[in-house]
């Protein structure tokens, strides 16, 4: 029989301390995170962290939230930290890897976690999250942060059984198993490994990194509207030349990444109420864009809606 290792709940707590305690429980038994919700008052989570042999499985129920972690503080952990999530209640929206995703139950995602992601989770979720060592998940995964960013479990195919197999983890059943832990763990990095199929890349680890240096570059300048391949390549110390070869061994542009990261960004904006109060053109400048005209059209391109409906479907 295994034990529950530790449980955290705001159950006992006063309203207005339940968010500052999620906060400092989180912070310190899971991840360095920023925290926020606009349900102060009402605020509520719960977790359960069990071991896993070399993972840690965290059953996790929490109320309206958003969680989000730069890229700087990521640069900060010691150790490569990934996270599996499988959703299990509610609707998870994602910005990572350069993605803008919506999880909802039954969906998993791995997260590459010192690169930073941006989390809101509207009506509250349940989920379990994985704790994942890259030199661990390195043993199935020789380069994990290809499969990060990617939903697995939508489509019959291992995601699907790879969604199938952590629906089954509870506490309860995981306390009771006579195997391993350790081999439990080692079937899920199977299932993970076959979900990503095979990584085909014309890029070295070298290259690799170095086009991931020059994509962090551009989600952090982005918003500057004059950014341009050579003041990236002066920032990292490359030509740009390199710039232009590293985007074309990856099957992809500057311009197109560019637009991408600022596309992102508007769409994170238009969903984040504090900005409610703030015009399309004012947030079309703050993402980059000098022409109010030409974000519109990239961004009904890119989403199928114009900014302004965007925005007003989240409120339907």
């Amino acid at each position: 029989m295994h034990q529950l290792e530790q449980s955290w709940s705001t159950g006992q707590l006063r309203s207005v301390n339940a968010l500052s305690y999620w906060k400092d429980v989180i912070c310190e038994n899971l991840l360095d995170l920023n925290i926020e919700s606009a349900n102060r008052r009402d605020f509520h989570g719960e977790i359960a962290k069990v071991a896993l042999g070399p993972l840690k499985a965290n059953f996790i129920s929490v109320s309206q939230q958003r969680v989000w972690r730069t890229r700087q503080s990521g640069h900060r952990t010691q150790e490569g930290v990934f996270h599996l999530i499988h959703v299990r209640r509610g609707t998870q929206l994602v910005e990572h890897h350069g993605e803008s995703l919506t999880l909802g139950p039954g969906d998993c995602l791995l997260v590459d976690c010192p690169s930073g992601f941006d989390f809101s989770f509207p009506e509250g979720v349940e989920a379990l999250v994985l704790e994942m060592r890259r030199d661990w998940l390195q043993g199935w995964l020789p380069a994990p942060e290809e499969a990060a960013g990617r939903v697995f479990g939508r489509q019959m195919d291992w995601g699907a059984t790879l969604a199938s197999a952590l629906s089954n983890l509870t506490p309860a059943g995981i306390a009771r198993t006579e195997l391993p832990l350790s081999a439990v763990a080692e079937q899920i990095a199977v299932l993970l490994a076959l979900s990503a199929g095979p990584v085909i890349s014309s890029l070295t680890t070298h290259k690799r990194t170095l086009l991931r240096r020059v994509q962090e570059t551009l989600r952090d300048r982005c918003h500057e509207p004059e950014l341009d391949p050579a003041a990236v390549a002066i920032s990292l110390g490359l030509s740009r030349r390199y710039v232009h070869a590293l985007f074309a061994s990856a099957g992809t542009t500057f311009s197109q990444e560019l637009y991408a990261c600022r596309l992102q960004r508007a769409q994170r904006l238009l969903r984040d109420r504090r900005y409610a109060g703030i015009g399309i053109a004012e947030i079309a400048w703050k993402c980059g864009f000098n022409e109010p005209s030409h974000f519109t059209r990239r961004f009904r391109e890119r989403f199928g809606v114009a900014p302004s409906r965007y925005r007003v479907s989240l409120d339907a």
